[in-house]
This record gives structure tokens, C-alpha cells and sequence, in this order.
């Protein structure tokens, strides 16, 4: 009873909403795109078994899609990371009813059941199953198998929504969620245990009716919603709790910026507007782990699609791994505070101050990456000069000519709007600029790679990139000029777009 009146009070909530018309017509189209996808799969579901055992080390099609399933997961914990909405309603009205907040809390997970999140694999697996399970198993073998699927596909979801819980808490907690996506990988390439072998041993016993390998996952199940609502619970009570809810952030500031003055505190605040903006943290987080996850592909999987390519998707990747948030968030250098711009103009502060602020926190990330490849590096998968010299020659030419979109671009920004193809707030300028910037150095080395040869071409990266990177102040200077002359019409733009 009390299911089925929450389930209409978050009807009514939706339909009772003043943007009720254009909320509708958004559900309607994500819906018809839900329904290609599912199609998709379906299709794909059909020929998927013919597909692994061509690829596969195992007799049977079921046992080579066993072997993958932590990276088959780890993609879903990725997707799911990213566009999965946290289960949530307004519990607060209810707490003065004699109605355990347990029972609120059980209402919210149950959701993950019928989620779609959690059903659009299934579209993909049901046909394979089918196919690939009842001619050696037996229909009930495949049945349980899908059961068991789905109960795997719950389990991921809890284990984002915790993870995302925890991040409310602390930016650190970014760490556990790309562990939880990198660890299936890094165990076969770094240490060479081969996980799915394990995984494939499972699901054989899950085949031949070991249901002690279904009670398992349910017990994880059940920790995982006991996790959930310990968190939901301590969520609200930090919600009523007003100011002091406040103190609980996913991110603060990093205290060590505060030796820079000025300029620390505007790296803290680029910082907290990444990781509130839904559309900017989606930009910046999901295609760091992306690029950097490919590069390393490409270094340590000889002969792939990538490679073969030649040097130019080698390069161009290399660039896009060490400077990924720059090239992004170059783009919007003060659209992303247009919606504020106005008052930041007003106040006692230097533009200067902010662009340098910017090209110190992207050169940052860029030397935090290029520590991080220093591991292939010792592995004797990428070279060591190479490497030095994309560092300083993305620090230098790159962001150069990607800072002088910042004297052109007056288009408004929203922060909260959301989508990863969200071409909101992009003008020709920034497209034109971001493309020259690019490919322009890239094909510039593949000439001086094609006529020098490769220690001329790493040369000439490191020289170029070291002098504009110790140059920086004299043309991050010119770029400030330059923006203050024309900064009217830039404001007047950001206010007509908004």
C-alpha cells in the first residue's frame, strides 16, 4: 500500500511540475532513443555468440563472454557513473509520519530493479543466452543465467550509487571510482593474472546448478543495500542539519593552493566549478579516463587498430592524454563565468590573474599525467624523450594558441546544463580554434618525423614547448591586453545569450 502511494506522489510531483510539458517531451525522446538502443543490442545479441568464438580462447561462446564480464562491468559502472540518476525523492515531508525511514529508503532501492540502467543489457544478453547456453545446458540453465545477469547488473548499480555518495562527501573518493573501472584492466597488463579465467570458472558452476554461486551475490546484494541505506540515512540527517550540511562537501579546497594567494584560490574554484558543473564534470572526467585509458591500450596491446594507423593517431592521442583538460576547458576560459562574468569585472580582482590561474592548474594536470606515464615508460612501452617532449610542447604551443580563443569567444555558458554532445555556448571561433589547435601541431611534427626522423622531431617539440612555457607570463600578458580591449563586447555577448 504505502509502495503504491509513494509511486503517485512522485507521479503527481512530475506532473504537477510548472516545466511539466517540456519534461514530458524530453521522456518521450529518450525513450525512443532507449528503444533504438535496445534494438541494437538485440540485433547484436543474436550473432554475439558466433562473434566470441571466432575471437575467443574457449570451446564454448558462453565461457569466452564469462572471461570478459568484469570488463563488460566495468564499462557499465563507467556509463552508469556518468548518466544514472541517483534514486531520490523528497523525504523530508514524510519524516514527520509515522512511517519508518527505512521503509522511504527501501522505496528508492527497490527502483533499481526496474531501472533501465539496469535492464539495457539484457537486451544484448537474453538472445545470446538463449543461444549460446540451451543447446549444452538446458533452457533452465539459460534462464538462471539471465536471473543471475540482471541480479549483476543491480549489484554494479548499488556499487555506484555508493561510490557517488561517498564522493559527496570527499573529492578523494574519485580515486576508488577510476579504481574500480582500472583494476579489471591493470591485473592482466601490470601483474599478469589473467582475472577472467576466474570468472569464467564461476559461471561455469552457476551452469551446472552450483546455486552457492547465486547465494554469494546475493549476500553482496544485501550488504551493498545495507551500505546504501546507512548512506541515504546519514545524507538526510546532514540535510536537516542546515548550515552544517554545509561542511560536508565533495570538495572544499586544497589547501596547499593557498601559498599561491590570488591565484590559488582561483585554481580551488575552477576546481569546485568542474566538479559541480553535471555538464563539465562529465566532459572532463569521462574523457580523461577514456583518452588516457586508450593511450595505454594502444602502448601496451601491440598491432592494434590503433597503432597501425601509423604516427599521426599516436601523436595526436599522446597530446590528448597530457593535456586533455586544457584542450577542454580551454574552450570556455571565461564563458565558463559568464553567467557571472559581470560581477567578477566589478570586484577588485585581475584578469591576468585568472589566466594564469588557468594555464598553472592545466599545466598541472598535464605534469600529473605525464607522472603517471612515467609507468609505461619503465615498462619499456613508450619513450621517455617523447614523453618529456609532449609535456612541453603541450604546456607551450598548444596552450598558447588554445588561450587566445579566450579573447574571442562571448558565448554563454550554462554550467548546468547537461550532455556530453551539448553544443551549448560554442561559437565558430572556438571550433575553428579548437581544431587548428588540434591538428596544426600534430601535422607539423609528422612532417619533421617524415623528413628529420624522430630525435629531430622530439627535439624541436621539447625546444619549442620550453621556450613558450618559460615565456608564458609575457604572453599570457598579451592575451590579457588584448582581452581587455575588447572585454565590453565579449560581457555584452554573455549577456545576450544567456
Amino acid at each position: 500500500m504505502l509502495q503504491k502511494e509513494l509511486q503517485q506522489h512522485q507521479w503527481k510531483a512530475f506532473r504537477r511540475n510548472p516545466m511539466f510539458e517540456r519534461n514530458l517531451g524530453v521522456r518521450i525522446f529518450m525513450y525512443i532513443m532507449f528503444a533504438f538502443l535496445g534494438l541494437e543490442f538485440l540485433a547484436f545479441g543474436f550473432v554475439l555468440d558466433n562473434l566470441l568464438l571466432q575471437i575467443g580462447d574457449y570451446r564454448l561462446a558462453i565461457d569466452t563472454f564469462n572471461s570478459i564480464l568484469l570488463y563488460v562491468f566495468a564499462v557499465d559502472f563507467t556509463i552508469k557513473f556518468f548518466w544514472k540518476k541517483d534514486q531520490s525523492m523528497q523525504i523530508a515531508p514524510y519524516l514527520s509520519l509515522p512511517i519508518k525511514r527505512n521503509r522511504l529508503f527501501d522505496f528508492l532501492l527497490k527502483k533499481e530493479f526496474s531501472n533501465f540502467w539496469n535492464l539495457y543489457l539484457l537486451f544484448l544478453v537474453i538472445p545470446f543466452a538463449f543461444k549460446s547456453i540451451t543447446p549444452f545446458f538446458g533452457f533452465w540453465a539459460a534462464v538462471l543465467y539471465i536471473f543471475f545477469f540482471f541480479l549483476l547488473c543491480v549489484c554494479n548499480s548499488l556499487i555506484v550509487s555508493a561510490v557517488n555518495s561517498l564522493i559527496k562527501r570527499s573529492f578523494w573518493f574519485y580515486i576508488l571510482a577510476a579504481a574500480l573501472v582500472i583494476l579489471p584492466f591493470a591485473f592482466p597488463l601490470v601483474l599478469k593474472i589473467n582475472l577472467g579465467d576466474y570468472t569464467q570458472l564461476l559461471g561455469e558452476q552457476l551452469l551446472n546448478y552450483n546455486l552457492l554461486v547465486l547465494a554469494g551475490l546475493l549476500l553482496l546484494i544485501a550488504g551493498l543495500w545495507i551500505i546504501n541505506r546507512l548512506q541515504m540515512r546519514t545524507d538526510i540527517y546532514n540535510e536537516l542539519q542546515g548550515e552544517k550540511a554545509d561542511k560536508i562537501s565533495s570538495f572544499s579546497s586544497l589547501s596547499f593552493l593557498d601559498r599561491l594567494g590570488a591565484i590559488g584560490d582561483f585554481i580551488n574554484l575552477e576546481l569546485k566549478m568542474i566538479l559541480r558543473s553535471p555538464r563539465l564534470k562529465q566532459q572532463v572526467v569521462f574523457s580523461s579516463a577514456l583518452i588516457i585509458g586508450l593511450f595505454l591500450y594502444m602502448l601496451y596491446m601491440p598491432n592494434n587498430a590503433f597503432t597501425k594507423n601509423g604516427p599521426f593517431i599516436f601523436f595526436i592521442y599522446g597530446i590528448m592524454a597530457v593535456g586533455l583538460v586544457g584542450i577542454i576547458m580551454g574552450q570556455y576560459i571565461f564563458t565558463a563565468e559568464s553567467s557571472f562574468f559581470d560581477g567578477l569585472m566589478t570586484r577588485k580582482i585581475s584578469a591576468y590573474e585568472l589566466l594564469k590561474s588557468k594555464y598553472f592548474f592545466y599545466s598541472g594536470y598535464s605534469l600529473l599525467t605525464t607522472l603517471i606515464l612515467l609507468v609505461p615508460v619503465f615498462h619499456g612501452k613508450l619513450n621517455g624523450f617523447l614523453l618529456i617532449s609532449i609535456f612541453f610542447y603541450t604546456i607551450g604551443p598548444i596552450y598558447f594558441m588554445i588561450f587566445q580563443n579566450a579573447v574571442y569567444n562571448k558565448t554563454y555558458f550554462d554550467l548546468f546544463d547537461k550532455g556530453m554532445m551539448n553544443w551549448k555556448g560554442q561559437s565558430g571561433n572556438m571550433i575553428v580554434i579548437s581544431m587548428i589547435t588540434m591538428f596544426l601541431p600534430v601535422v607539423v611534427m609528422l612532417i619533421l618525423h617524415g623528413i628529420f626522423g624522430a630525435t629531430v622531431t622530439y627535439s624541436f617539440m621539447l625546444i619549442v614547448g620550453a621556450a613558450f612555457a618559460l615565456t608564458h607570463k609575457y604572453w599570457l600578458g598579451w592575451t590579457y591586453r588584448r582581452f581587455m580591449k575588447r572585454r565590453y563586447k565579449n560581457m555584452e555577448g554573455f549577456r545576450s545569450n544567456a
